[in-house]
């Protein structure tokens, strides 16, 4: 069923016109095609390109900006035993593609669809490009995100989000007043495109924090299938190896 889904949704965006591509400063993108399987370019990939990612321990960074508080909540969460990602429950977008770092980019005249390669957790970020944030979002795993074309570069910007994700691996939190903005564009011939982004969240951040992360175009845009702990025995195997240190803990009689 997750295989029709993805194939429908596939064949219904890439059959409407291609309106994004590269341009001109201030003019609007013409004819470029992003549609594809984009996968995460590590730096060493990057070198002699003129290519160079910004703030790549994204956790370190993070950290440095959390409010007290919010650094006491991440010291104080079980990294292992609350990690939703790791039991195929949805984490939300800000570990993807930043941390899984594969997607699929799917353009159409109204909505890009993101279609995350780890789709049990992730999912789909969806941008809408022909209207405004609702008054009162409900908050959500990856928010409500409406864009516009700044010459070649699409600026996405999303708010109501969850409170239930994390910034980051480290277990970072933050709260429904996440404010996140991409700067995307496409590089080096349409062969990467370059994600910028800004995070703030007056309750959590003391201030904001930016990143920026390049993804190559792969040659198929048929990414492979990726089921979240598919195999239920192994699975079960590795969950228990991953808490035997809390399951050891418990028994101990203080």
């Amino acid at each position: 069923m997750r295989e029709r889904s993805l194939a429908l949704l596939l064949a219904i965006v890439t059959s409407a016109p291609t309106v994004f591509a590269e341009s001109a400063p201030g003019e609007k993108p013409k004819s470029w095609d992003w549609t594809g399987f984009y996968a995460l370019a590590r730096t060493r990939a990057l070198q002699g390109m003129g290519l160079q990612p910004v703030n790549e321990d994204l956790d370190k960074t993070i950290i440095a900006h959390l409010q007290p508080w919010a650094k006491m909540k991440m010291e104080a969460t079980d990294g292992t035993a609350d990690d939703t990602g790791a039991v195929c429950k949805a984490d939300g977008i800000f570990r993807n593609p930043p941390f899984a770092g594969r997607f699929l980019w799917l353009p159409s005249k109204d909505v890009i669809a993101i279609v995350f390669h780890e789709i049990n957790t992730a999912g789909v970020h969806r941008i809408y490009l022909n209207r405004d944030h609702p008054k009162n979002p409900p908050p959500t795993w990856n928010g409500d995100s409406v864009g516009h074309w700044e010459g070649d570069t699409l600026v996405a910007d999303t708010i109501g989000f969850s409170d239930k994700s994390w910034l980051m691996s480290a277990m970072e939190p933050h709260t429904e007043e996440t404010h996140m903005i991409e700067r995307i564009r496409s590089v080096l011939g349409g062969k990467y495109i370059e994600i910028k982004t800004v995070v703030e969240d007056r309750h959590a951040l003391t201030s904001a924090y930016t990143y920026t992360r390049y993804y190559k175009k792969q040659d198929s845009i048929e990414p492979p299938e990726n089921i979240c702990n598919d195999d239920l025995s192994l699975w079960r195997e590795w969950r228990n190896s991953a808490l035997k240190k809390q399951y050891d803990a418990s028994k101990v009689v203080k």
